[in-house]
């Protein structure tokens, strides 16, 4: 009797090592766990990178924000500073006022049917109010006492002010020569008051509407203008004794104190 193969004995031993090997295969409960975590990993990252999208545009947002109202006030201020120019102050349009009603020295006067006074006249029987409304006979400002006339253009202007404001400075100085200041204006009594209380002027003001006084003065110029001047009526005769026509405001009332320095040293 022949002996049995043993070649059968190799093959089931190494199906047995086959089998007891760890299978490399992954099962379907461990598939949809790496599924799920590799979900949240994704998730996850979207999540952070929209996170850095969002704080991106609110950086970019918050910059454009701050640029804009950065940007406004520089606007606003720029437009502000053009209304401003184009907007005129009170006192360009006091100036303009003044230049308005002022009439060059030079320029030809309209007198009127009296003619103008000279040198060595004595003032007009003329009925003037004064800043608090009261009848003045011009033809008595002058007597024992002399007086001094200025005109202007117009109260409370930049010219006009540094005009007047010079003959209050100077009041005591020109008073103590035995001389009173008068100011002379087309102004209402009313405004020449207020321009006396605003600027504590020492003096009293006349008001010539009509400009009666002015013209006889020569310094009336149509169509309704005033030459800027003094005029000095001398203490004691009562004649007048000085004429100045297209004075300077700054220099005027200086240039009467020299005047009277002269004539009564």
């Amino acid at each position: 009797m022949a002996p049995k193969s043993t070649s059968e004995a190799p093959v089931s031993r190494r199906s047995a090592r086959i089998a007891d090997q760890p299978k490399s295969t992954i099962t379907n409960g461990d598939k949809a766990e790496v599924a799920s975590k590799k979900e949240t990993s994704t998730k996850k990252r979207s999540a952070e990178n929209g996170n850095g999208d969002s704080e991106t545009k609110k950086t970019k947002t918050t910059s454009s924000s701050g640029k804009d109202k950065a940007s406004e006030p520089k606007s606003k201020a720029k437009a502000t500073t053009s209304a401003s120019k184009k907007e005129p102050t009170k006192s360009s349009e006091a100036t303009k006022k003044e230049k308005e009603a002022e009439a060059p020295g030079d320029a030809e006067p309209e007198t009127g049917p009296r003619g103008t006074l000279k040198s060595g006249d004595k003032l007009p029987k003329i009925t003037l109010k004064d800043n608090q409304g009261n009848d003045v006979d011009v033809s008595k400002l002058a007597g024992e006492k002399g007086v001094v006339i200025f005109l202007y253009p117009k109260a409370d202007t930049p010219g006009c002010t540094t005009q007047a404001c010079g003959y209050r400075d100077n009041y005591s100085k020109i008073t103590d020569y035995g001389y009173n200041i008068y100011g002379l204006s087309k102004d209402k009594p009313e405004a020449q008051q207020k321009w006396i209380t605003k600027k504590d002027l020492t003096y009293k003001i006349l008001s010539d509407p009509q400009s009666q006084l002015i013209k006889r003065l020569g310094a009336f110029v149509l169509p309704n203008n005033t030459k800027r001047s003094h005029f000095i009526f001398e203490k004691g005769s009562g004649k007048l004794i000085d004429i100045a026509l297209g004075v300077k405001p700054a220099d005027d009332p200086g240039n009467v104190l020299k005047f009277l320095e002269e004539r009564h040293k």
